[in-house]
């Protein structure tokens, strides 16, 4: 990016408001967050920024995800924007999912919520990113000249606090381990924030790593079957819950193997020098598969379950290229997912 912005010379009465061109409400105020963050995170510059602007209330409260991000005056953002802008020149980021939903909580009051999920695009060299799995509220109120947002909270969940924890108690323990914490942010720069497991250039990074000591391995390549139809029939938080208890189960039977998300709905597991024969590896395949269904059941209340499918490839000794045994094991995932089978072995060719 190349910007330099000093502060906008005018004032916020005007700018030109959003306006909804007979669209649903909910729709317009849903597209017109989503075409926001598009703005602020992948192509921030003075004119986007005016059409933020343009859409804001004096009134306006901002909690951001940094600790001096707490705005209750527009004279305060106007006077932070320019270093906000500065820094947005050394960082460009990439949108990898995102989900919104809208809900009227008064006359002319929306409330706009959901999740964005960004990561920053690697410049040469870089090995720890920047990796964002947040979450944001927006809160619009229809005023004379058109909706204006009037209360914006955006934030990050807390890694370390486990499920069933409301109170952050490992915080004040990890501050007592300073010396581990160099190493536990580079940990944690290479996992998937929402599942726990490897990120996807970590689990390359490390698999090629596995390949390079030439032992043989079993790759695997999991995909969940019409997922987009899970976020749409039953909501983003409850596809969350599905991705958590997957990732969970290959924890739990893929324990000591490299794990990673490598998609918004794929996960790939290598097991280095596997040990038991292809009708054992088949034999956790189908129980994995039983337990997830038990579990999905529950999360989403006795609907109708999506199942997953899965491909498997073993890689020889005169083979040590992770692109041809994943490019063979994503053919078989495609045959697995158009064959009506839960699993489909991947061939040499």
């Amino acid at each position: 990016m190349r910007l330099k912005i000093t502060v906008f010379p005018c004032k916020i009465s005007t700018y030109r408001s959003i306006t909804e061109n007979n669209m649903d409400t909910k729709q317009f105020l849903c597209g017109t967050t989503k075409k926001f963050w598009e703005y602020y995170l992948l192509a921030p510059s003075e004119e986007h920024f005016e059409k933020i602007l343009a859409s804001c209330s004096e009134q306006l409260v901002i909690i951001g995800t940094g600790k001096h991000e707490f705005y209750v005056s527009f004279d305060r953002i106007m006077r932070d924007l320019p270093a906000n802008l500065d820094e947005a020149e050394t960082i460009s980021f990439e949108i990898l999912d995102e989900w919104y939903e809208c809900l009227e909580v008064g006359a002319n009051v929306y409330l706009v919520y959901g999740g964005l999920w960004a990561r920053q695009l690697p410049a040469a060299g870089e090995k720890a990113l920047v990796d964002m799995d947040t979450r944001f509220s927006v809160l619009y109120r229809r005023e004379e000249d058109g909706w204006k947002i009037i209360h914006l909270h955006h934030s990050i969940p807390y890694f370390d606090q486990q499920n069933g924890e409301y109170y952050p108690h490992s915080l004040s323990q990890k501050a007592r381990e300073a010396l581990e914490l160099a190493e536990e942010f580079q940990r944690k720069s290479e996992l998937d924030l929402m599942t726990g497991v490897y990120n996807q250039e970590s689990f390359r990074r490390y698999t090629r790593e596995a390949l390079l000591s030439g032992q043989a391995g079993t790759l695997y390549v999991f995909d969940l079957d019409h997922f987009k139809e899970v976020n749409d029939t039953y909501g983003h938080i409850t596809g969350d819950a599905l991705l958590k208890l997957f990732s969970g189960l290959l924890k739990k039977y893929f324990a000591g193997d490299i794990i990673g998300r490598i998609g918004g709905d794929e996960f790939a597991v290598y097991q280095d020098a596997p040990k038991t024969r292809p009708a054992d590896s088949v034999d956790k395949i189908l129980r994995m598969e039983t337990e997830y269904h038990k579990e999905a059941e529950k999360i989403l209340g006795g609907g109708s379950i999506w199942s997953w499918s899965a491909g498997i490839g073993t890689l020889r000794n005169e083979e040590r290229t992770f692109t041809e045994l994943f490019d063979r094991v994503d053919k078989a995932l495609y045959r697995a997912k158009h064959s009506n089978k839960v699993y489909c072995w991947s061939d040499k060719t």
